[in-house]
């Protein structure tokens, strides 16, 4: 089994950390894999580069079961069941895409979400204000075995960060001493 952990990951925090760990003892997979949105994903302003991000997962996920891919770091964004169908032709396996309760809300809205839902299994983060079930009972009511849900809601968000670069408590030690050494979200 492979766990496939997409995001923007902008910047790495402690969460992101802490779910990996908590996926990875709960479903002991053969690789778990992080999938940073490239440059051509993040319309948004606050986005540092694809090549930052991907370096900050690198030092904070350096074990031999975690492997950080530049698979969407490309010209034309292609969508999530593009690179999760790369994953699977690359490494013959299963593959189950982790993401949050919040993306789930709109995963009816992802290109090709039709085969991306028919085709892989979710790993889902819950939220206290999102309940799955009936989110999952309302847009995918033919593939619910393919959701599982996992019970972990941690208050820390990258954008809370981004905000107040001054209050590093929620981002570990050698992202932020990557973020100081590059001068990225205003740290110096």
């Amino acid at each position: 089994m492979i766990i496939v952990y997409g995001g923007t990951f902008n910047p790495p925090t402690v969460a992101h950390r802490k779910i990996a760990e908590v996926v990875v003892k709960g479903f002991n997979p053969n690789k778990f894999i992080l999938l940073p949105v490239g440059d051509r994903y993040t319309w948004k302003d606050q986005f540092v580069p694809f090549e930052h991000r991907f370096n900050m997962l690198k030092l904070l996920f350096s074990e031999d079961i975690f492997e950080v891919s530049d698979l969407e770091n490309i010209d034309e964004y292609k969508g999530t069941y593009q690179s999760l169908k790369t994953i699977k032709d690359t490494y013959k396996s299963n593959v189950y895409f982790l993401l949050g309760a919040d993306n789930l809300d709109y995963l009816d809205q992802w290109i090709n979400y039709e085969k991306l839902v028919s085709e892989f299994r979710f790993i889902v983060l819950s939220r206290s204000n999102l309940d799955v079930h009936a989110i999952v009972n309302e847009k995918f009511p033919n593939y619910q075995s393919h959701f599982q849900l996992i019970n972990i809601d941690l208050n820390i968000s990258a954008s809370d960060f981004r905000e107040n670069p001054d209050n590093h408590e929620f981002i570990p030690n050698v992202v932020y001493s990557y973020l100081k050494k590059h001068q990225l979200y205003g740290v110096k």
